[in-house]
């Protein structure tokens, strides 16, 4: 809900590669505020060190123009260009990409599991895994969209790739519940409240020490590379989720499903 909610709520940048647009980036002592007034130019500025970053989804080539003439020594170090109907054709392809995966993945996590066929329904399991996904999803581009809020973030394509790869990490980390709990299960014939907590409570810790290494392993590289920040802060986000829906969302609901309690 949150992750719904906060695109509403704080308005998120996006990346010109969702939105179209040019990105320009000089290193300047040209007043660049009073160019892009003076052109009329809808953009973003963003102070670098010893210049700017302009980002708009009009031509930026006549501001470069005027930079060059009010100061001759400026540089450009970056410009790209993407065109709306390509942004638009990598939106729609982003959005089916993940609906796909985590129908493929609730799939292929029914039938992994299909020994559990008698306890559980398999469309139960697929969906307890696609919930638990989805929520993962949700809620690191909540978390995203609001500190990209105070740190100047863009949502774009990169961020699509963290998704991906959360999703992959957060179901590894339900799997391993589920293939414990399948082992209680079948060595007990039972699956009441007691097999589910002892299954949680033997893998969390299996858990919790895979994530925080991983996020450890990923945090030194948020300040060393600082132009996959975002990124690199995302997949820490939602590795941490994914840790959590795992262990507090993904068993309870599947107990909560099962048809006799």
């Amino acid at each position: 809900m949150f992750g719904a909610l906060s695109f509403y709520i704080f308005s998120p940048s996006f990346g010109i590669d969702l939105t179209g647009g040019q990105i320009l980036e000089v290193k300047t002592k040209a007043n660049v505020y009073k160019i892009i007034n003076k052109l009329s130019l809808k953009a973003l500025i963003y102070p670098q060190k010893d210049g700017f970053l302009l980002k708009s989804s009009q031509d930026l080539s006549l501001a470069w123009q005027e930079i060059l003439k009010e100061d001759p020594s400026s540089k450009k170090i970056r410009f790209e260009s993407i065109s709306g109907n390509l942004s638009s054709e990598l939106r729609k392809r982003s959005l089916w990409m993940i609906i796909i995966i985590l129908f493929a993945i609730g799939f292929y996590v029914a039938l992994a599991f299909y020994k559990l066929k008698r306890e559980f329904s398999l469309f139960v399991l697929g969906f307890v895994v696609i919930v638990t996904l989805l929520h993962d999803v949700l809620a690191t581009t909540g978390f995203y969209v609001l500190i990209s809020k105070f740190l100047g973030f863009d949502l774009d394509i990169k961020f699509i790739t963290a998704l991906l790869i959360i999703v992959g990490f957060s179901v590894h980390d339900t799997i391993v519940v589920f293939d414990r709990l399948r082992e209680n299960i079948l060595i007990s014939g039972k699956k009441d409240k007691q097999i589910f907590n002892d299954s949680i409570n033997q893998t969390i810790r299996r858990s919790v020490f895979t994530s925080l290494t991983a996020v450890l392993s990923v945090f030194p590289l948020t300040f060393l590379i600082s132009d996959l920040k975002a990124f690199l802060l995302s997949i820490q986000i939602g590795i941490i989720i994914g840790t959590y829906s795992s262990i507090f969302l993904a068993s309870p609901l599947l107990f909560d499903l099962k048809e006799d309690k």
